[in-house]
């Protein structure tokens, strides 16, 4: 079984039409957005893992305003772009640690930010965290080889991208309903949320 190494599975995006305002009236809104550009595993260039400062803590709770589909790409009125690019069920490697519950269940997540904005973006605090069985915390994968990261690192300039493969201890019993979360864990933007069936490769 390949890991996906921050390339994009062939996924088709289905997204709604209609916009999606925050609940919170100072944030940014958040609309799904129509992206008929095709990534390419050769385009994507996977972020380093991040340093343990950017997982020091858990995404933050995400309200209904802005909990989206699997397929949908989530774009702030400020132009920050983030979706979930790529899902896949998977076995966790010998080196992998956090899967020993699931008996080395994973899945695993390639989550694309898109910089549509003026200004570099900071990636480096984003939160990134996955739920199953109706709310239940998934143990995020530590990989020693880097294949699969924890976050994003550094800054992302205007008009560029940066995508974080991240593996989570999920049980393939439970594929069928998993939630994605992106916490900017910023002053600017709200956390969000995808949730939709996962595949066996």
């Amino acid at each position: 079984m390949r890991r996906l190494s921050g390339a994009l599975i062939g996924v088709l995006l289905v997204l709604a039409a209609c916009g999606v305002k925050p609940e919170n009236p100072t944030q940014p809104s958040v609309t799904p957005v129509d992206d008929t550009s095709q990534t390419t595993a050769a385009e994507a260039t996977p972020s380093p893992s991040p340093t343990p400062s950017a997982t020091a803590a858990s995404p933050a709770e995400v309200p209904k305003a802005q909990q989206f589909k699997l397929d949908d790409v989530a774009q702030f009125d400020d132009g920050l772009l983030i979706e979930i690019a790529g899902t896949v069920a998977d076995k966790a490697n010998r080196t992998d640690r956090g899967a020993e519950a699931t008996r080395g269940q994973i899945v695993i997540a390639s989550v694309r930010i898109e910089n549509k904005t003026k200004r570099s973006y900071d990636a480096e605090g984003v939160l990134i965290g996955a739920k199953y069985a109706g709310g239940k915390d998934a143990q995020i994968i530590i990989d020693k080889t880097d294949e699969l990261q924890s976050g994003f690192t550094g800054k992302i300039k205007p008009k560029d991208e940066g995508i974080a493969t991240v593996g989570f201890a999920v049980p393939w019993k439970e594929l069928k309903k998993v939630t994605f979360i992106v916490d900017p864990n910023d002053d600017v933007h709200e956390a969000i949320s995808f949730t939709g069936r996962v595949h066996r490769d």
